[in-house]
């Protein structure tokens, strides 16, 4: 893989390699990054959305697409932990086409990137109207959302919701964060305050 990252590769040349592998990779200014797991709340945490976003956008045009399912962005292959589109998709297409909304899920490991060459590259990509960064450490996630030429961020916390305006969804923080550890750990917190009888 070494060589290979080594080379800069034109995108259609990427798509072409990474089609035959058997891992999936990333693919952003010629250089190549090998796909890691993550964390059981990770897996968690993107499970939950996914559920919620399919069911939410059940009977409309919009479709929501699990971490397996890459979009090209800004001239990049990215693969978001969740997007969904509202253009229609064939079931024999390996690329979400005009992702709408992006989600990733945070890790230390992850951080610098999603708040940096992939939320640049997302915030290039026009079809693109909002990117969620949902923190697996505490109940927070920072919703960007597309306004004319800029952007608008807003900090999600606590019991709040998530509004994913531009396909009209809504999203309760405590569906989001269900049976991980903050989920165990708030639990917890409220039987303790819970006062006995």
């Amino acid at each position: 893989m070494s060589n290979v990252a080594e080379q800069l590769m034109s995108l259609d040349e990427f798509l072409a390699w990474e089609r035959n592998q058997p891992e999936r990779y990333e693919y952003a200014g010629g250089v190549i990054t090998m796909m890691t797991g993550g964390w059981l709340d990770h897996s968690t945490i993107a499970s939950n959305l996914w559920t919620a976003l399919r069911d939410q956008l059940r009977g409309s045009t919009c479709r929501a697409f699990r971490g397996d399912s890459k979009i090209i962005a800004n001239h990049s292959i990215r693969y978001p932990d969740l997007s969904v589109t509202c253009t229609q998709v064939r079931g024999t297409e390996d690329v979400v086409l005009d992702p709408v909304v992006i989600i990733e899920v945070i890790s230390p490991s992850t951080e610098r990137e999603d708040r940096g060459r992939k939320k640049f590259d997302y915030f290039a990509t026009p079809s693109i109207r909002q990117y969620a960064l949902i923190e697996q450490d505490e109940r927070r996630i920072d919703l960007y959302t597309r306004a004319g030429a800029s952007w608008i961020d807003e900090i999600v916390e606590g019991d709040a919701v998530l509004k994913l305006s531009s396909i009209s969804v809504e999203i309760n923080l405590d569906v989001i964060y269900e049976d991980t550890e903050l989920d165990a750990t708030r639990r917890r917190e409220g039987e303790r305050q819970i006062p006995a009888e």
